[in-house]
């Protein structure tokens, strides 16, 4: 029986999933700080359900082939349905959060003009999410 893969995905993967969530246009998906209650919850509720093993690797390349991903198994379908979160939101919200994570990591290893540039790339949504996840985990 596979065991819940709804831990975000590792930090070494990230850039390779924060470059497709872009690619893959979920780079106008905007995280709340309500969503992000929700999928902590979740997550808790997924390592209670796995009794903290490790989770299967997931290998989606895009937020619709994590959504169909998760739509595969009738527990994750039901784990999402009790948190009232779909599946699509989910899978793009796990992306969003890679991007702006992603960044993050990334922003002390840049001077100043490579993080403006950056910044300057990214749509308002994206630097919103950044903004967000800075003011959760200073």
């Amino acid at each position: 029986m596979p065991r819940l893969h709804l831990r975000i995905l590792a930090l070494g993967t990230a850039c390779a999933l924060a470059l497709t969530a872009h690619a893959a246009g979920q780079e106008r998906f905007r995280l709340t700080p309500a969503l992000l209650e929700r999928l902590q919850a979740l997550q808790a509720d997924a390592d209670a359900l796995t009794n903290g093993q490790a989770a299967d690797e997931v290998d989606a390349q895009s937020a619709d082939e994590l959504a169909r991903e998760l739509d595969a198994d009738p527990r994750i379908r039901a784990l999402l349905a009790r948190h009232r979160i779909g599946s699509a939101d989910y899978a793009a919200a796990v992306f969003a959060t890679l991007h702006a994570g992603t960044y993050l990591a990334m922003e002390q290893t840049m001077d100043r003009q490579e993080r403006n540039a950056a910044l300057a790339s990214f749509t308002p949504e994206q630097r919103a999410n950044i903004e967000l996840l800075r003011t959760r985990h200073p």
